[in-house]
């Protein structure tokens, strides 16, 4: 490895940094990763050079700048830092001057900042009769009892802060009153600061984008068809492209002109199949979880983020991902069922069905959110944390023939 080639940093180590590591090693950089993760997908890959250690940002933006600013002086090739997971994408939006002396990777501030405000979302989507669904942001106990007169069940709830999650799910259904007063008792509800939305039914659809100026550039359309949740709420693990057109890319199209948004990111809406209604859910102003899914189908998205913040030209000619392909992620399937089983939402019988259409999808797909011939072993490794440790179903050990004895004295005494 060459140590006086130009570094990128990438923060989050999840599926979508390994991707992108994968994209810009292509292009020369050598790419070192921050160790902040659950999946840990780039601490074994080839693409990677060195995974960073650092403090949770649980401890504060100054405290993680304090320690960048030390990584920058043992790294001098260091040309920019690449926010992938959304914690890093927010960080660098509320404390930009902080971190004015880092070139960093993202859309800007004013974009994320607009776009993590489901709120300021919501309303802007009404304004330009983008149909969402009837909302309502809420921090107390009284504003949530209040939106729910308002708005009738059922309903869904979700933070409006979305690097958090209730009961380790991004959202939850509340269908009447006696499903609010369980999550309320376990929970606490009302003390967070919620969106209340009426429940819509159908299911997600993405549209992944690129963007200059309020102008569309780049797309494609994918529907989530299966997540790891059962009741369709948590991330996407199975699903096929659509064709990039219709009501959903003209409603993107909308939202991106009244941003002005220039960068990449991923509009998420609801579509209920029997009736064509839509329903607007957000935009994500980042790399996408799923983000191997828009690069096999060509749009570049990672590139063209670097290029525009570096002010290298960019291909402006409209491009649209094409229909058909069909991508999974199998090491969420896996773990999603294993929860399932954990939780007791699902049998063993429903559960080893499951199962066998997992396998199926993973033969069936045309790309896979963490695999690649080229770099195999994150993917295995992957896979191997979502198997039942045999460590755990070992017996334990007799005891000793003195042990048992004193055991026996001892149950006698009592």
């Amino acid at each position: 490895m060459n140590k006086m080639q130009k570094t990128i940093l990438l923060l989050g180590n999840y599926r979508p940094t390994l991707t992108l590591a994968r994209t810009l090693k292509d292009r020369g950089y050598r790419i070192m990763v921050g160790g902040d993760g659950s999946e840990t997908t780039c601490d074994h890959s080839n693409s990677v050079s060195k995974i960073w250690h650092h403090s949770p940002l649980s401890m504060g933006a100054d405290q993680f700048k304090s320690e960048l600013m030390r990584f920058q002086k043992t790294n001098p090739n260091l040309v920019a830092l690449f926010p992938v997971a959304e914690e890093y994408v927010r960080l660098f939006a509320e404390h930009q001057s902080k971190f004015s002396s880092f070139q960093i990777i993202t859309v800007a501030s004013d974009i994320v900042n607009k776009c993590l405000d489901k709120n300021f979302m919501m309303d802007l989507a009404q304004s330009i009769n983008v149909p969402t669904a009837p909302f309502a942001s809420t921090s107390t106990t009284y504003e949530l009892d209040q939106a729910i007169r308002e708005i009738g069940y059922p309903l869904i709830v979700r933070p409006r802060d979305s690097t958090k999650r209730l009961d380790s799910k991004k959202a939850i259904f509340l269908e009447d009153k006696n499903a609010l007063t369980k999550f309320e008792k376990d929970i606490q509800l009302g003390q967070s600061d919620l969106l209340v939305q009426k429940k819509f039914t159908g299911k997600r659809h993405n549209i992944y984008f690129a963007a200059e100026g309020g102008e569309l550039i780049r797309s494609l359309h994918a529907l989530i068809e299966r997540t790891d949740f059962i009741d369709g709420t948590g991330l996407a693990v199975e699903g096929i492209t659509l064709h990039a057109k219709g009501e959903l890319l003209d409603q993107t199209k909308s939202l991106l002109k009244a941003l002005n948004y220039s960068g990449i990111g991923c509009a998420q809406f609801l579509v209920d199949k029997e009736t064509k209604k839509t329903s607007f859910l957000e935009i994500n102003p980042r790399i996408a979880g799923n983000h191997a899914l828009p690069e096999f189908a060509g749009l570049g998205l990672g590139d063209f983020l670097l290029d525009q913040t570096l002010n290298i030209p960019i291909d402006l000619k409209p491009l649209y991902g094409e229909a058909g392909i069909r991508y999974c992620w199998t090491g969420g399937d896996l773990m999603g069922i294993k929860l399932a089983l954990l939780r007791k939402e699902i049998g063993m019988t429903t559960a080893l069905k499951m199962l066998a259409h997992t396998f199926y999808i993973a033969l069936k797909s045309d790309v896979h959110m963490v695999f690649s011939s080229r770099d195999i072993k994150p993917a295995f490794l992957a896979l191997a944390q979502t198997m039942p440790r045999l460590d755990r179903w070992k017996k334990p050990p007799k005891p000793a023939p003195q042990d048992a004895q004193a055991s026996l004295m001892q149950s006698v005494n009592k």
